[in-house]
């Protein structure tokens, strides 16, 4: 009796240290996870911190690029009335090179025996409105004015992130080179990459003109401006009667019908003669056929 409980308890100690054993080997596992987790986050810690200091630099450059002076092209077009063309002329010539401006184009002419002209000049565009002033104050009458502005600093943008794009490309081929040089010395690598580094200043260059001649557009502002001597801008007048309306209307009614002519004319050339031509032409070359054919059959009889 004795040794049958002794049996048993040998049993019951032998389940119990086997509990203990295979509990152990999850405890060990679930400090495992708990450590690897730790780690993950101590190691997604720097990288969130990174994407954040990235986020806020792109933030900074968005910024940045949207505070910037913007490049605006402005053109203006002016018709003024004045009472003397020629001094007119002299004037605003005058006036753009005191502004720090130039004359970019002028040209005169007479009719009916009084001088017009048309002058082009181009001043700093900070100082537009004042130079615009100044023309107004030598006209008699401003018969129209028009401002068109173009804004080119998405275009310029572009321009420079495309040129810091070659220089880079053009920087590690001539490391290129000078590697293939002094290591290999092989004349067709070195001639390739000569090609190639030729193509990218090419480009550079290119790019670097657009861009100057972009600034250049937005430094300085156009002003196109025509000149009518008073004498010419008068209403032709008989009596009550003004027949400046009706010559205006009789030439406007020639313009209209020679522009139907010259249209008819267009569309009978490239449509209809092209059209009878298709239609036409089979049934000549069938009428012909036909004939011939007749004159063949009529031969032998006769």
């Amino acid at each position: 009796m004795k040794k049958r409980w002794f049996v048993l308890l040998t049993l019951a100690l032998a389940l119990v240290a086997g509990g203990c054993a295979a509990a152990s080997p999850k405890r060990e596992s679930v400090e495992a996870t708990q450590v690897v987790e730790v780690e993950r986050e101590v190691a997604y810690a720097p990288a969130a911190e990174a994407g954040e200091r990235y986020a806020v630099a792109d933030a900074d450059e968005a910024l940045a690029a949207a505070t910037q002076d913007r490049m605006i092209i402005y053109t203006v077009n002016m018709d003024l009335v004045v009472e003397d063309t020629a001094a007119a002329l002299e004037q605003i010539e005058s006036l753009a090179a005191n502004m720090g401006g130039f004359v970019s184009n002028s040209n005169a002419w007479k009719e009916k025996d009084q001088l017009r002209a048309r002058i082009t000049v181009r001043v700093p565009a900070d100082k537009l409105d004042q130079a615009l002033a100044q023309i107004r104050d030598l006209a008699t009458d401003v018969q129209s004015e028009s401002r068109d502005s173009d804004d080119v600093t998405e275009q310029f943008t572009d321009l420079e992130a495309r040129l810091r794009n070659l220089r880079k490309t053009e920087e590690e081929l001539l490391e290129l080179l000078e590697t293939r040089q002094e290591e290999t010395g092989d004349t067709e690598a070195i001639l390739e990459v000569h090609r190639y580094l030729t193509d990218i200043r090419g480009q550079i260059e290119q790019i670097q003109g657009r861009m100057n001649y972009l600034s250049n557009l937005s430094a300085m502002a156009t002003i196109q401006i025509s000149l009518t001597p008073d004498v010419l801008a008068q209403p032709l007048v008989v009596g009550k009667w003004q027949p400046q309306g009706t010559a205006l209307k009789a030439i406007q009614a020639l313009i209209n019908t020679v522009k139907f002519l010259v249209e008819a004319l267009i569309w009978i050339l490239l449509l209809i003669v092209p059209v009878l031509a298709i239609i036409l032409l089979p049934l000549f070359l069938i009428v012909r056929a036909v004939l011939r054919w007749r004159r063949r059959w009529r031969t032998p009889s006769s």
